[in-house]
């Protein structure tokens, strides 16, 4: 009799047993591999915790499709799940209150709202760093034609016609006013008031799949931690209780990919050519805290730099032209003292030999005239340490013969290749660690 009870009992639990192995396979139809879970017999809830749940191809089907009902039938059949910066009441306080659609705990890089302002010497110190950064520049090289177009457009809108710093454009340079060169262009290509709320909206349901797609190659852990600045007043798209944007996407890939493929055990000094106006740095120094970031760039886009860098890292030692330019033959004493290291180009010679531990050089050596290629290059050569890294996303040929491809660079070190593969953005993406 016990034998027929156990095995009446036995034979009820099948059809329960079946219906976790259904959710399994739900789990694998909708979800990309990182994002599902073995779900227990005795336990058989889908996970409940939305950030950490990244869609695959029928997934994104399903999430575009409600979310487009949603948007057309103005919510009475969905609930939106994406907000837009300048057209939606948005109160992260509020959503930041313990849920299971939001990351816990916050991520350091969601900033909860806008409430930082630069000090006035801050802009006063911009201003003096980029004219000695211009008029101290003893190399002149040509730059690129299509950069010295950009440098010059940068230029009149960064300053008035007394050679002050327009403050107000700079605190909204991601925001006010939409300029060819993408550092300010793709701020506007998703969430864009001239493109109304409906239009916004459709190609924020585009951002957001293409959010998910990066789980296949970028951990989930890193994509729900990252988020956008307020720095610059960006319209961005709210998700999950971080803000995204292209750039973010942009920025995603590389960071996983640098804090996969390196491996540091002491202070590290990175030095990043071609920063833009500094939203690699901005996330990098959250993954690694213990660390000298040297900036580098053409003066006009160390403006943006020099105040996104400020806004973002006000408790941050940040060292800027005009305070180091008497101590510059002592650079490695500057690499101990500051966070960041703020210099245009010609400042790469002062940079001790064997300093750097990680140079990182994305759409810059391939944009740049073969003079100031090479001139970095040599650098490279020479400040990086043996066992020091090197990460690049260049354009393999050139359309230009002003320039220099990936292919037609030479090095007189030797690198390991560590990762090397063709990026979603179109060119290779190489890191290479340097053996000799």
């Amino acid at each position: 009799m016990k034998n027929l009870i156990y095995t009446v009992k036995w034979l009820i639990k099948r059809p329960l047993f079946l219906h976790k192995e259904f959710k399994n396979l739900y789990q694998k139809i909708l979800y990309q591999p990182q994002s599902q879970f073995l779900l227990s017999s005795y336990d058989p809830l889908i996970c409940p915790l939305e950030p950490i749940k990244f869609y695959s191809f029928i997934g994104r089907v399903g999430f575009a499709s409600k979310e487009f009902i949603a948007l057309i039938s103005n919510g009475i059949f969905f609930k939106k799940s994406i907000l837009l910066d300048g057209f939606d009441n948005i109160d992260l306080k509020e959503i930041y209150i313990g849920k299971d659609n939001t990351p816990h705990p916050k991520p350091p890089l969601v900033e909860l709202e806008k409430t930082k302002e630069i000090d006035n010497s801050i802009f006063l110190t911009i201003e003096k760093s980029y004219s000695l950064a211009d008029t101290k520049d003893p190399d002149r090289f040509d730059r690129a034609s299509w950069w010295e177009e950009m440098s010059r457009r940068f230029r009149d809108e960064l300053f008035n016609s007394n050679g002050e710093i327009n403050r107000e454009y700079l605190i909204n340079f991601r925001g006010i006013k939409e300029l060819p060169a993408n550092i300010v262009k793709d701020q506007f290509l998703v969430v864009n008031r001239d493109f109304g709320y409906y239009i916004s909206y459709l190609k924020a349901i585009d951002l957001v799949l293409e959010y998910h797609r990066h789980a296949k190659v970028v951990k989930k852990e890193i994509l729900f931690s990252l988020s956008e600045s307020y720095a610059g007043n960006n319209l961005a798209v709210h998700y999950r209780g971080i803000r995204l944007s292209i750039r973010v996407l942009f920025h995603s890939i590389m960071v996983d990919n640098i804090l996969t493929n390196t491996n540091f055990n002491s202070r590290v000094t990175i030095w990043e050519i071609g920063s833009g106006y500094g939203g690699l740095a901005r996330i990098l120094k959250n993954y690694i805290p213990n660390s000298c970031h040297i900036i580098l760039d053409l003066p006009e886009t160390l403006v943006y730099a020099s105040y996104f860098i400020a806004y973002n890292f006000p408790d941050k030692k940040i060292a800027y032209l005009s305070d180091i330019i008497d101590r510059l033959d002592s650079f490695n004493e500057l690499i101990d003292e500051y966070d960041f290291i703020v210099i245009p180009p010609w400042v790469s010679r002062y940079i001790p030999n064997s300093s750097i531990d990680l140079v990182i050089d994305t759409y810059s050596l391939s944009e740049m005239s073969k003079s100031y290629a090479k001139y970095y290059l040599e650098h490279i050569d020479r400040t990086l340490k043996v066992g020091g890294y090197f990460y690049s996303i260049n354009k393999r040929f050139k359309r230009e013969d002003d320039k220099l491809a990936f292919y037609e660079w030479r090095f007189n070190s030797k690198f390991t290749t560590i990762l090397y593969e063709y990026s979603k953005y179109i060119h290779p993406q190489w890191l290479g660690k340097k053996i000799d």
